[in-house]
Order: C-alpha cells, then structure tokens, then sequence
C-alpha cells in the first residue's frame, strides 16, 4: 500500500513538476534586443506617433510576452481603459497561431500589431455557404480582376478587383456604390495547413453606410470547409479598428451592424447569382461582354471552364503562367560560336605574379 502510495506520490510531483515548467515557458517573456530592433526602426514605423508607439509596445508586452528594448516605459505602459484579458489579446494569438510573423521585418507587421494594441475595436461575422468547389474558388481568387469582370458580366454590376503588386498579395477593391479598400492578403493558410481555405486580410477601407462616410482599417478572417459537392460553407470575421471613442459608439449599434452584414451579404449574393447563371448554361453574356473579349480574359474562361470540369487549380499558378508568357515573349540572346585564338605562351614572371596575388587574397 505505501509503494502504491508513494508511486502516486511520484507520479502527481512529475505531472505538477510538467505542468508547472510547461507554464513558466509558454509564458516566459520574449526580450528583443535594441540590437536587433532600434528605437529608430520603431519610430520610423510607427511614424513618429506616441499613441500608435504605445499601443504596439504595450500591446506585445502584455498579450505575447514579446519585450522589446527600445521602448521606453512609458511605451509599454498599458492602455488604462484596456483590460488585457483573453477576449482582448485573443486576434493577437489567433493570428500568430495561423501563422503571422512576429517579424518587425515582416510585411506590415506593425501596421497590424500596432492598430491590435489601440483601445477601440469593433468585430463583424458573417456566415453562410457558396456554391463553389476548393479549386473553383482557388481560381477565381487567383484572378481577381477576372473574377470581377465575370460577376459583372452576367448581374450589369460594378465590382473591380486590381493586383497592385506582382506576387498578387496586395490589391484593391470596390463594389461599385459605397464599398472600397486597399488589402494586403498576409495569410493564405493556417500555419501551412488548408491552403486557400484559411485566409487574413489587412487593409484598409472606405464605406458610406446609412448616413456615415466611414474609413478605418481592419483585419479580415475568411474560413472555408467544403462540406459537400459544390457547397462551400465560410465564416468571415472582421476585427475593426474606430478611430475615436464616436466612431466606436456608432460601429458597436445593432442596426449599424446589421447594415454591414448587409452590405456582406449582398456580395455573397451577387456571386450566388452570378454562379447560378454560370452553372446554368448560359454564356449569353461571356460572348457579349465587351471586358470579356479581351485575349486575357478569353484565356481565362477557358482556363475557368476546365477547372469547373474537373481540373485543377492551385494558388499561384495564375502567377506562374504569367511569369512564363513573359518569358517565352523575351528574345533569346544570340550564341556565337568562339572564335579560334592562336595559343600564346605566359611568360615565367607573370605566371609568378599570378600565384603571389592569389596567395595574397587567400591571407
């Protein structure tokens, strides 16, 4: 019976001996030297501005145990009104755990992290399904400005999508009557996992709901499972920055937030209507359509009528197909054949000369 006992005994001081270490390094304060992270760096990041220094500064300290250096105490000194509590430092252990870098030198990584430290936030969701495969949906997020240019062809609408940058992480956007913004697509996985079907915008944005002329920024959660054939189901959470205690009392309104789930729903609608009539049979407007009668977008509905047949279709193949068109347009560089030379005879000293220098560089 004391064996057994003392068996125990042993067993709950490993178990509390594993738990308590366990503890002590998940919660173990991350120190950043000045080093590798200068108090120039910072404020040139963060524009020179006290408030969006603090809000970063403290932000990190009191939700990811992340200290750095080169603020001072009064930067990491915590917001009075904020409550670092679970619900608060949540979307900063949610986004590193899909895979957000925590890397000043990582793209707008401050720009996140500094607008997720601020007092005042506001959070939309919005659910519902598509009908839509994963490679069918891969593709028309990998060709934006198409994708737009079909839902307008078939609903007479005003929706643009353009890349601004060449690996199509940044772009812009608008619904044609109130909506528009700039995006950074950061993540287009979960840590590696579930590509195109886990997905983080940051950006920012302009909306004229109800009788407000609204401009902010966000970070946007797009979530997609495939639940049966042709039906994606999709939860989009939208973490919004007000940028005054005003803007916060309007944006936290039932009715404000139902208009902007509103104006969410619309656009899922519009695709809804626009699949539909795809779907349906009817290529009435791909044949009419003056936008899709260019060589590009020729291209792409071919490219869109495989994958709905069956292909496949994998995040930045758009990008690579592009990459080898401008390859194969290039002029290939024309190969002489070498001209014979008559053998020449190095003499003694210079081959001398030769030896000492690269024993010189090899010191």
């Amino acid at each position: 019976m004391q064996c057994k006992g003392l068996r125990f005994s042993l067993l709950s001081m490993c178990i509390g001996l594993v738990l308590v270490w366990g503890t002590s390094m998940s919660y173990a304060t991350k120190s950043v030297s000045s080093s590798e992270v200068s108090r120039r760096q910072l404020l040139m990041k963060t524009k020179n501005n006290a408030d969006n220094m603090r809000s970063f500064c403290s932000g990190m300290y009191k939700c990811l145990d992340i200290k750095y250096e080169a603020c001072t105490e009064t930067d990491l000194k915590p917001w009075p009104k904020i409550e670092y509590d679970n619900e608060f430092c949540g979307p900063y252990k949610e986004i590193v755990k899909r895979g957000f870098s925590t890397d000043i030198k990582a793209p707008m990584m401050m720009d996140v992290f500094m607008r997720l430290g601020r007092q005042y936030r506001a959070i939309y969701e919005s659910e519902g399904t598509l009908p839509l495969e994963v490679n069918e949906i891969t593709f028309l997020f990998d060709n934006m400005p198409f994708t737009a240019d079909l839902i307008n062809a078939y609903l007479k609408s005003d929706y643009t999508l353009e890349y601004n940058s060449l690996n199509r992480r940044y772009f812009s956007g608008s619904n044609g009557h109130g909506l528009s913004g700039d995006f950074y697509w950061a993540l287009q996985d979960s840590a590696g996992a579930k590509p195109m079907l886990r997905n983080m915008f940051f950006g920012f944005g302009y909306a004229q709901i109800l009788k407000w002329s609204l401009k902010g920024t966000a970070i946007a959660y797009l979530d997609m499972d495939l639940v049966a054939p042709r039906k994606l189901k999709y939860k989009l959470t939208a973490v919004v920055f007000p940028s005054n205690s005003v803007l916060n009392s309007i944006m936290q309104l039932r009715v404000f937030k139902s208009v902007v789930n509103s104006k969410i729903d619309d656009v899922v609608n519009d695709i809804k209507k626009a699949a539909s009539m795809y779907y349906g049979g009817n290529r009435k407007p791909l044949k009419e359509n003056a936008k899709l009668q260019t060589p590009e977008n020729k291209r792409h509905i071919a490219e869109f009528d495989k994958v709905v047949a069956g292909g496949s279709w994998k995040l930045g193949d758009a990008e690579r197909i592009d990459r080898s068109k401008i390859e194969l347009s290039q002029p290939k560089p024309v190969v002489r054949p070498a001209e014979p030379r008559e053998k020449t005879t190095e003499p003694a000293e210079f081959k001398a000369n030769t030896f000492i220098k690269k024993d010189l560089e090899n010191e």
